[in-house]
């Protein structure tokens, strides 16, 4: 996997399934005594007209985009999250059947390939 693909598995397997799949949850929620907060989403969900539901959609998928963007520029270094004033480096390899990859740091930022996508 290089890091192009992770960005990219990223955003398929992480950002638009949580998306779609919360949205699903929403249509029809699942489990034989959903959460109540599940249940109330959903009936306001459900009650919106179909142009309204696309709207939450799609904001739904501007906030997932923000929050995968966010932790990304983390990996790359150009975010802190610590308090302390200190800032970590990250390194991430990927290793399949003993290869290794290296998917951060590179010399391009994974959240600039992320906004390419």
């Amino acid at each position: 996997m290089d890091t192009a693909q992770f960005v990219d598995a990223l955003k398929s397997e992480c950002r638009d399934s949580a998306v779609s799949g919360c949205v699903e949850d929403y249509k029809n929620p699942p489990g034989r005594r959903p959460d109540t907060k599940l249940l109330e989403i959903s009936q306001w969900f459900n009650s919106l007209a179909a142009s309204d539901r696309e709207m939450v959609m799609r904001a739904m998928a501007d906030a997932a985009d923000a929050t995968l963007f966010g932790v990304l520029c983390v990996l790359d270094g150009v975010r802190t999250i610590e308090c302390s004033g200190e800032k970590s480096n990250f390194h991430l390899v990927a290793e399949t059947d003993g290869t290794k990859s290296i998917i951060s740091p590179t010399q391009v930022f994974l959240h600039d390939i992320y906004k390419g996508l």
